[in-house]
């Protein structure tokens, strides 16, 4: 379902369902650039992502898509999946972030059985087809939606497998400034653990070496900030914690292939 008008703090781009989704393959991970609330009503699977989280998904169960974290889900091999999704994005839907609602560090999460959920939701999909609705409306109307799934969710012991330091470590890295090798180490730390298993270990759970993992995220933020805001280099350096806006462009293009010049006015 496509939307229509905007609003300046927020908006919902897409919403809809899917019946006998093939997901997103594992050897294809994804980085969508915006949130969403994807709600399996039928069939069973597993969401896995660069953070390390594999899991399984069932009925009834909610995967949060995250703007900047590559990810896949879908059905076992000849498997059923049926989805609800809502896609989002804009600052209010940060704030949340912010407020520590939208948890990363567990991103797939138990609501309610699909027949309760789908009570829930229908209203909202309902006023949305409401001719004359605003997206402003509609942005409120879905944020209440999301009070009602984030109030009542309840976490999977499967997550549990993910050690507690693990955790740590990828808020960390998200948060920290990355000025030197002298932060990792801070944060291997932090974790007491001493800094080369810290990197061995944390390089097994999530593919990647921290350093990596962390500029990847950082890299991956600025493409969704300059596609919605007007930030300068110096802006975006200072927000996302580089050492100068010359450290933030050149490792911008090393990951990307272009410099953010050129991606801000392709993301535009």
């Amino acid at each position: 379902m496509e939307t229509r008008g905007k609003s300046s703090i927020g908006e919902i781009t897409l919403m809809g369902t899917i019946a006998n989704s093939r997901g997103i393959q594992r050897e294809k991970m994804r980085v969508f650039g915006q949130w969403a609330i994807v709600y399996l009503v039928a069939g069973a699977g597993r969401y896995h992502d660069a953070r390390g989280t594999d899991t399984p998904v069932g009925p009834g169960d909610v995967i949060l898509v995250s703007p900047e974290v590559a990810h896949s889900y879908g059905p076992r091999a000849g498997g059923v999946w049926h989805e609800i999704y809502v896609c989002f994005r804009g600052p209010v839907f940060e704030a949340w972030r912010e407020a520590g609602v939208f948890t990363l560090r567990n991103p797939v999460f138990r609501w309610k059985p699909p027949r309760q959920g789908l009570e829930v939701l229908q209203p909202f999909f309902s006023q949305w087809n409401q001719p004359g609705t605003s997206m402003l409306e509609a942005v409120g109307l879905w944020q209440h939606v999301l009070g009602r799934i984030f109030s009542s969710r309840s976490f999977k012991p499967e997550q549990e497998h993910r050690p507690a330091w693990f955790l740590q470590a990828v808020e960390l890295l998200e948060r920290t400034p990355l000025e030197d090798d002298k932060t990792l180490r801070g944060i291997s730390a932090a974790c007491a653990m001493g800094y080369e298993s810290f990197r061995k270990k944390f390089a097994v759970i999530a593919g990647q070496s921290p350093g990596r993992y962390a500029l990847e995220r950082r890299i991956e933020r600025a493409r969704q900030l300059l596609a919605r805001h007007r930030f300068t280099n110096k802006e975006l350096a200072d927000l996302l914690g580089f050492s100068d806006e010359f450290h933030f462009s050149k490792t911008f293009k090393r990951l990307t292939g272009t410099t953010p010049h050129a991606a801000r006015k392709a993301l535009r």
